[in-house]
């Protein structure tokens, strides 16, 4: 790519015809004529006479050299993957969106090793973001106004690396079925608050609440927990604590054959929660503290889940980045909680 700035260009057609130009061509009245990246053909011609431009700034490219437009398109193709849709550049930059509800997958280190190379810029939401249908979820363009077909090759080779699919991606809600037993007393108002609230945020992530049970003494919640567990995928057991290795609910569980996964949760609220496994369901001890917060541990764990993925011991032990839930995290939870909020206040 050769860089020259052209004086009196105006009627010369030949000197310009083909060469790009590095700044905007601005008329009498400071109007933009002709953009920043745009190639001159002849045609351009009469804008150019109008505009009577003291100089031009432009460059001309190499052979294998690939424009702005051209190449954030290329950049996008590269990295959206399954329910990331992207769309034509606009001001030499292109968006992706998501394509449905669900959690944005962003693979952070095949991204820097794309970002790494010259030129190129790639910027995303963050990894494990709630999105809706339509929410932007990364862009993709050069800095230059132009870049070396090799350079975009070894992105291509980059992001060809990752090892299911693309660096970006939307994993989509599942429709999993969810009961909780609550294993404190509670009056009717804050039943139904609680019950509202569950339900709102079932619902959102595409699910159905099956069965709401509350057992005040240890041999109605084990009644409620052996009712509850055939027709969920999700058990709550709820107004627990993780603290008590005598709490009859943890002690029944653990004798039908529990597996534990983690006791204590790195989030606040939340850092009492507990989950394990039991048969086919996955059961999440939550805290009193998960009945009626605005955004708990609860939340995080709900997504994971919807979004099929395992609420494993390396993930748990990972919410601690991130994992103080105060209202500049709000991007952690999803949209729904702002309903919630405006109910509970």
């Amino acid at each position: 790519m050769r860089a020259e700035v052209l004086t009196a260009p105006a009627g010369d057609v030949p000197r310009w015809a083909g060469a790009v130009l590095c700044r905007d061509v601005l008329d009498a009245d400071q109007h933009v004529v002709l953009s920043k990246g745009h190639r001159l053909d002849p045609d351009d011609a009469p804008a150019l006479a109008a505009a009577a431009p003291v100089a031009l700034h432009v460059v001309w490219l190499d052979e294998g050299d690939v424009d702005e437009d051209t190449a954030a398109l290329r950049l996008a193709q590269m990295v959206a993957g399954s329910g990331a849709d992207f769309h034509r550049p606009v001001t030499s930059q292109v968006r992706l969106s998501a394509a449905w509800r669900g959690l944005a997958q962003v693979d952070a280190a095949i991204l820097a090793a794309i970002n790494a190379l010259d030129g190129i810029t790639i910027f995303t939401i963050a990894d494990g973001t709630p999105v809706e249908r339509g929410a932007t979820l990364a862009g993709a363009k050069i800095t230059p106004l132009a870049i070396p077909g090799s350079v975009l090759n070894e992105a291509e080779a980059v992001a060809r690396s990752v090892s299911e699919g693309r660096a970006v991606r939307v994993q989509p809600f599942l429709p999993l079925r969810v009961s909780a037993v609550v294993r404190q007393a509670v009056d009717a108002e804050a039943r139904q608050r609680f019950e509202a609230s569950l339900r709102r945020r079932v619902s959102w992530l595409g699910g159905t609440v099956e069965r709401i049970g509350y057992a005040a003494d240890r041999d109605a919640a084990r009644r409620a927990l052996l009712e509850a567990t055939p027709g969920a995928d999700l058990l709550l057991v709820v107004g627990v604590s993780s603290v008590d290795p005598l709490e009859g609910t943890w002690r029944d569980l653990l004798d039908a054959g529990a597996s534990v996964v983690r006791r204590g949760l790195p989030v606040h609220p939340g850092s009492s929660y507990w989950v394990v496994t039991l048969r086919d369901a996955t059961v999440i001890g939550v805290g009193s503290c998960g009945m009626f917060s605005r955004r708990s541990a609860l939340d995080l764990l709900l997504l994971r889940s919807f979004a099929g993925q395992p609420l494993d011991g390396q993930f748990l032990a990972g919410l601690g980045h991130g994992g103080l839930l105060q209202s500049a995290r709000t991007w952690r939870i999803p949209a729904y909680d702002r309903q919630v909020e405006t109910d509970e206040r």
